[in-house]
């Protein structure tokens, strides 16, 4: 991670960008609730802050509270289906799921047009996987 923050020079926008670690719903909740909070929340993964607290229903009151952010959940999945069953709640709560695989990212949700339909996220890593070019 250190190094993607150096090769994408985030630290030229520092203040713009934080990394918090302590996985406390709450302290997310106070911190959000500051004028000129952050708007895009990423959550790695849903699992691990759902064994910090984040229960389902505290989750989904935090979504519901700050309706102006968006939230961007990742999840670990087994068998193409995300881990656990508050995950798969959460999953059918997003407007937008996006499912990565081969360095490809497939998006699943209400906006989908095409369900073959591809972003390719990395083509050097992509061609190894699927050993053509394309990106759809």
């Amino acid at each position: 991670m250190q190094r993607r923050l150096a090769q994408f020079k985030m630290s030229d926008v520092q203040g713009s960008f934080r990394i918090i670690t302590d996985g406390d719903i709450k302290a997310l909740e106070e911190r959000l609730a500051k004028p000129k909070s952050a708007k895009f929340i990423i959550v790695d993964s849903y699992q691990y802050a759902y064994e910090a607290g984040w229960e389902y229903s505290l989750t989904r009151a935090l979504i519901d509270r700050f309706k102006r952010k968006t939230f961007i959940f990742v999840s670990q999945e087994d068998k193409g289906k995300p881990i656990g069953k508050p995950a798969i709640r959460l999953k059918y709560a997003a407007g937008v799921k996006v499912r990565t695989q081969g360095f490809r990212a497939y998006c699943q949700g209400r906006y989908s047009g095409n369900v073959s339909e591809y972003y390719t996220i990395w083509a050097e890593k992509a061609v190894e996987v699927y050993n053509d070019k394309s990106n759809n």
